[in-house]
C-alpha cells in the first residue's frame, strides 16, 4: 500500500495525504505489527507534507519569476502608437524627418491599397477552397510590395515592382476559370447566394478605385526612367480587378448559386 501511495503521489502531487490517511485508519489495530506499520505511515505523511509545501513554494517562486520576466519583456516591445502623426502629417520611406500632410494624394493611394488587402482578408475568412486562399494571400503580399514602392515615392531601388510574370500568372488563372464557367452573355449584378462571391465583387470595386488613384498619382510624379515600373504596377491592378471579377463568378458557380442578371427597365 505504501508503494502504491508513493507512486500515486509522484504522478499527481496531491490527494496522497488523504489516501495515506485512509490506509492508516484501515491498518490501525491493537496488534504490534499494525502499530509499527501505522507509525511508519504517519512518519511518511509528515515527509510528504513537507515535500508538498516545498514544492508549492518552488512553484510560487517560478510563477512570480515568469510573471516578472513577462512584464520586463513587454516593457521592451515597441508601442503601436507613436503620436508623431497627431498633427495630421506622416513620414514616407526614405524621407527622414520630412513630413507630408495626410490629405496628400499619396496617402489616398496607400490607404486604398491597404483597404483592398483588407477586403481580401474578408474573402479569405469565408473562402472554402484552400488553393484559392493561398493565391489570395500571395496577392496580399504583392499589394504590400506595391504599397512599399509608393511609400518610397517610387524612387528606391530597395522597393521595386517590375515583374511582368505576375501579370501573366493572373491571366493564366483567369483563362483557366473562364473555361469552366458558363459563357457571359449578359451584365451581372454584384451579390447573389455566395457570400464569398459577393465579397469578391466588393474587392473588385475597391481594386478599380485603387487603380484610378495610383494612375493619378503616377501621372503627377513625372519621374524620368520609371516608366517600366509605373506600367507594371498599373497593369497588375488592372488585371487583378479582372481576376477578382472572374473569381467571384467562379466561386458562385462552384457553390451552386445562380448569377443575378441585369434586367432592363421596361
Amino acid at each position: 500500500m505504501f508503494r502504491l501511495s508513493f507512486t500515486h503521489f509522484i504522478a499527481t502531487s496531491r490527494i496522497v495525504i488523504n489516501s495515506s490517511t485512509r490506509s492508516f485508519q484501515r491498518l490501525s489495530s491493537p496488534s504490534n505489527e499494525n502499530i509499527i506499520l501505522s507509525t511508519t505511515l504517519t512518519d511518511n505523511l509528515y515527509g510528504f507534507k513537507n515535500f508538498i509545501q516545498k514544492r508549492q513554494l518552488t512553484n510560487t517562486v517560478n510563477i512570480e519569476h515568469d510573471k516578472n520576466a513577462t512584464i520586463h519583456k513587454s516593457s521592451q516591445l515597441p508601442k503601436v502608437y507613436t503620436r508623431t502623426g497627431d498633427r495630421g502629417t506622416s513620414a514616407l520611406l526614405g524621407t527622414g524627418s520630412n513630413r507630408v500632410s495626410k490629405d496628400s494624394l499619396i496617402f489616398d493611394v496607400l490607404g486604398t491599397i491597404d483597404e483592398l488587402s483588407a477586403t481580401l482578408g474578408i474573402v479569405l475568412s469565408t473562402c472554402s477552397i484552400p488553393e484559392l486562399s493561398k493565391e489570395l494571400e500571395n496577392i496580399q503580399c504583392r499589394l504590400f510590395e506595391i504599397g512599399s514602392c509608393v511609400a518610397a515615392n517610387n524612387r528606391s531601388s530597395r522597393f521595386t515592382f517590375n515583374d511582368s510574370i505576375l501579370i501573366n500568372n493572373l491571366e493564366e488563372q483567369i483563362d483557366k476559370m473562364t473555361n469552366e464557367l458558363p459563357a457571359l452573355r449578359h451584365f451581372i449584378l454584384p451579390g447573389g447566394g455566395s457570400q464569398t462571391g459577393s465579397n469578391l465583387h466588393f474587392s473588385r470595386a475597391v481594386c478599380r478605385r485603387c487603380e484610378r488613384l495610383l494612375t493619378k498619382w503616377l501621372n503627377n510624379q513625372n519621374i524620368e526612367g520609371e516608366e517600366q515600373q509605373d506600367t507594371i504596377m498599373g497593369i497588375y491592378l488592372n488585371r487583378l480587378s479582372d481576376y477578382l471579377f472572374t473569381l467571384a463568378r467562379y466561386i458562385t458557380f462552384k457553390e451552386g448559386h445562380k448569377e443575378i442578371i441585369y434586367q432592363k427597365n421596361k
